[in-house]
Order: structure tokens, then sequence, then C-alpha cells
């Protein structure tokens, strides 16, 4: 029982150091040039792969998907037919942000990155791209203290302990250690998530901020 929990354990602790490392652009690999939109899905089709659905393969961020975070006012318009950094690393947001929030969210979070925003170029537009920058390598940089691995060691370990003293879960036992580790990651991503939308809908939404205003 104790040598399956802790191959499942190892199991597990590699599965985070695989993800760890994926679905994640470096800053080193975005191009200083700009991109056509073409060149744009293909760059994230070759870093972020494809993901299978519906018995096709779906593409990392599409064309269609540009233009529709455009029209939605998600991501800046190109400059004539070209996108530059500060896009690559927007479309690298909404695309770890997308399968949790809604796109009206979305809109509400990066409305302040769009504050000031000609969309023209020069000053302006670099200054913002650089502001775009930071802002990413910030995230990225935190995000690696996030510790999984202790997340995941502590709950099994949670688990183990509780369930040691009990002698009437159903067989087999590590079964029902994974079931209740399941519910657990799954109860603190929903939980997550409702703080999320609270603090989108707090302090991003402009009808928020013009009921708080004096």
């Amino acid at each position: 029982m104790e040598d399956s929990m802790f191959t499942i354990q190892r199991q597990l602790l590699q599965f985070v150091d695989e993800l760890k490392g994926h679905e994640d652009i470096k800053p080193e690999e975005i191009p200083e040039y700009r991109l056509y939109i073409s060149q744009l899905e293909e760059f994230f089709d070759r870093k972020l792969g494809k993901t299978i659905g519906d018995e096709e393969e779906k593409k990392a961020i599409s064309k269609t998907m540009i233009q529709n975070y455009i029209k939605e006012g998600l991501l800046m318009p190109p400059n004539g037919k070209c996108y530059n950094r500060g896009h690559v690393i927007l479309l690298a947001l909404i695309y770890n942000l997308k399968p949790i929030l809604t796109i009206k969210d979305i809109k509400k979070l990066l409305s302040p990155i769009f504050s000031g925003e000609s969309g023209e170029e020069g000053e302006e537009d670099e200054a913002n791209i650089k502001r775009i920058e930071a802002l990413y390598n910030a995230y990225r940089e935190l995000k690696q203290r996030d510790s999984y691995k202790e997340l995941l060691t502590d709950k099994l370990d949670t688990i183990y302990d509780y369930l040691s003293d009990k002698q009437d879960m159903a067989e087999p036992w590590y079964t029902t250690h994974l079931l209740l580790l399941v519910l657990l990651l799954i109860e603190q991503a929903n939980m997550r998530k409702k703080i999320a939308e609270y603090i989108i809908n707090q302090h991003f939404s402009r009808e928020a901020e013009q009921d708080n205003e004096p």
C-alpha cells in the first residue's frame, strides 16, 4: 500500500516538473522583429504546441482568435499588418487566462495595460511594450516561486494520515486516496477562481470604480 502511494507520488511530482516547462514562453524566445499574423500563429504553435479536441487538432492561437481578441478589446490592433513583442506577451497571458476566466473578465483584468495607449508608432507605443514586458517578467518570476510539489506532497501526506485511521474506506485504498486528492485540488481551484473573479469585479470594473468615486 505504501509502496503504491510512493510510486504514485513520484509520478505526480515528475508530472509537475514537466508542466512547469510547458505552456510558457520565455521573453528571450520572443522575436525582436515584428510578425505577420501567419508568423504569429506559427510561433505559438511551435512554442505551445497544438491541443487535441473534438477529433481534430486545435491551434494554440489561431488567426480567428487574434482577430476576435482585437475586436473584443483584449489586444491592441497591429501596426499596419505587423505584431510586436507586446502583442506576443498579451497573447501568452490570454492563453493562460482563458481556461479559467471569461473573455469579459479577461478584458477587465487587462484594461489597465491599455491606459494611455495611442495605437500609433512612437515613444508611447515603445513605452507600452516595456510596461507589458515588465509585467510579464514579474509574473514569470513570481510563478516560479510557487511550489506545486510542496502542495501535492502536503495534500498526499494529509490524506494518508487521515485514511490511516479509517478502516471503512472502499478498496483499493490508493484509489480512495487519489479520489480525495482530486476532490481537494478541484475545490482549491474553484476557490482560487472565485477569489480571482471577486478581485476583477471589485477592482478592474469601470462600473465598480465609478460606484466607489466620492
